[in-house]
């Protein structure tokens, strides 16, 4: 089974290009006949100056850089100077909060609280994120994958096909009752526990042999590069879409939970029918742990051993309003602290253009000995707006096409693509398949910056030649963190008109 995915959308107001960018090149143009006017007047100082606001303005229409237009760019850069302006690029957080009895994390994730659930059972505790100004609630279940590579060809076309259904019943069913987003989170972290070597510890009969001491001793020179994979299938539930039900069960958070819980129990169901075995939804202590410790890399190891018998008794994960960094902060445009770390976080601009197999993120997984994280963020669009969005971008194309024809403009082969890519799409659509938006992030963390611009340099080269094309989120790396790493299905912009 082979992949291939469309080039990114080059679509703008015309001929690509958006109203911001055609406002700065209209400006140049008058500015330029400004200059003339003034140099005929013989104002050559003021005509100088107005010739040079022309190639500023029309360069700052047309440039890019980073894949992104420079009209992009200035919101991300003025957001970022005004952030450091007034000092928010730092976040203080443990006994420094401003409410040191709840969870705090740093930005837009600062509306975070814990909401109380119970599961059916009257004891399994469920943890629950209520972002009350969002209006959203989020969940994360544990998922443990099979291994893909190394089952034949049609094993693995069926739990692909398995997992398409899951995605299909995730957009339609979920979707209409009231699922608005959902993140696909796998990290890589250090072992710190060694399972190998704890495993032939516990296991072994003869500790004197010598194929003992040959195991104990590839066990152990292991430890220092062992990891252990960890998968996150994260849900948001928009609490406005299910107000009906969450007011009839009483309007309390008790409500708002035992609704989402519903939801919960047939997600969980429907994973499972496709082949993929999971662990429950996390509880409070264990979804607390997870922020904790992307947070607070070295706290990994004392983290791991609570619940154990060297563990002293505490028990598993982490006390819930501990969750967040004790303090973090943008450090320059590209990286981001958090306690006894640095991430940065990258941004797949575009997908592979060329066939791939359903395996064609494994050098990703199995090639890297960092420590990272790959969040894949979707949201299901809704049936209606799909059909507008599909509609829009063929008028678009159709009228791109015309004038290109009218000006004797010759058309690329990328553009001949993206046409295709929208009569596939469409296509699609109308045999019933779900459309979705959605943003692939890879976050790399490191001790120190020299560790981390090295492994920085490892990824980008396997998502190359994975044929994936990744860009730094500069001036970002903070709201970067909180989608990239964390399970909280974040990172997508909010739908404007038919932007689907």
């Amino acid at each position: 089974m082979q992949f291939q995915f469309p080039p990114r959308s080059s679509k703008g107001a015309v001929l690509g290009f958006a109203w911001s960018q055609i406002f700065l090149v209209v400006a140049g143009i008058i500015a330029a006949v400004a200059g003339l006017n003034l140099l005929t007047a013989g104002h050559r100082g003021t005509a100088a100056t107005a010739f040079t606001g022309c190639g500023l303005l029309i360069v700052l229409g047309l440039l890019r850089l980073k894949g992104r237009r420079i009209t992009e760019w200035l919101p991300v850069v003025a957001g970022a100077l005004l952030q450091n302006r007034s000092g928010q690029h730092q976040y203080r957080g443990g006994p420094y909060a401003a409410n040191p009895d709840f969870m705090d994390l740093p930005g837009p994730a600062a509306g975070y609280r814990w909401l109380p659930a119970t599961a059916a059972d009257g004891t399994t505790q469920i943890g629950l994120l209520h972002h009350r100004r969002e209006r959203t609630v989020t969940a994360a279940l544990t998922c443990y994958g099979a291994n893909l590579i190394l089952a034949d060809r049609e094993v693995q076309e069926r739990r692909l096909t398995d997992w398409a259904l899951v995605l299909q019943i995730l957009g339609s069913e979920y979707a209409d009752a009231g699922l608005v987003r959902w993140s696909l989170t796998s990290r890589a972290v250090p072992d710190t526990g060694n399972r190998a070597q704890r495993y032939l510890l516990n296991r072994a009969v003869d500790t004197s042999s010598v194929a003992y001491r040959s195991l104990a001793e590839l066990t152990a020179a292991a430890a220092p590069a062992a990891q252990r994979h960890e998968t996150l299938l994260t849900v948001v539930f928009d609490a406005a879409k299910l107000s009906g039900e969450i007011t009839d069960a009483g309007g309390t958070d008790t409500a708002i939970a035992a609704v989402v819980l519903d939801r919960l129990t047939g997600i969980e169901a429907t994973v499972a029918e496709a082949g993929v075995t999971t662990g429950g939804w996390l509880s409070p202590r264990a979804y607390a742990a997870a922020l904790r410790t992307q947070f607070d890399p070295e706290d990994q190891e004392a983290v791991d051993l609570r619940g154990t018998a060297r563990g002293g008794g505490t028990a598993p994960g982490v006390e819930p309003r501990l969750a967040g960094p004790v303090a973090a902060q943008t450090v320059g445009w590209n990286t981001y602290q958090h306690d006894s770390a640095y991430s940065r976080t990258l941004w797949v601009a575009q997908m592979p253009r060329q066939a791939v197999p359903g395996t064609w993120l494994t050098p990703l997984y199995t090639r890297t000995t960092c420590r990272r994280t790959v969040t894949l963020v979707a949201q299901p669009v809704s049936a209606g707006l799909a059909q507008l969005a599909s509609r829009r971008d063929k008028v678009t194309q159709a009228g791109d096409a015309l004038t290109q024809r009218k000006l004797r403009l010759v058309r690329t082969a990328r553009e001949d693509d993206e046409a295709r890519a929208v009569e596939q799409i469409d296509r699609e659509q109308a045999r019933g398949h779900v459309r979705y938006r959605y943003a692939l992030l890879v976050t790399v963390t490191a001790a120190d910056m020299k560790t981390l611009d090295r492994d920085m340099r490892a990824v980008k080269r396997l998502l190359s030649r994975a044929g994936c094309e990744a860009v730094s989120l500069a001036g970002e790396q903070d709201q970067a963190f909180l989608a990239g790493a964390l399970p909280l299905a974040r990172g997508l912009k909010p739908m404007r008109g038919w932007s689907a």
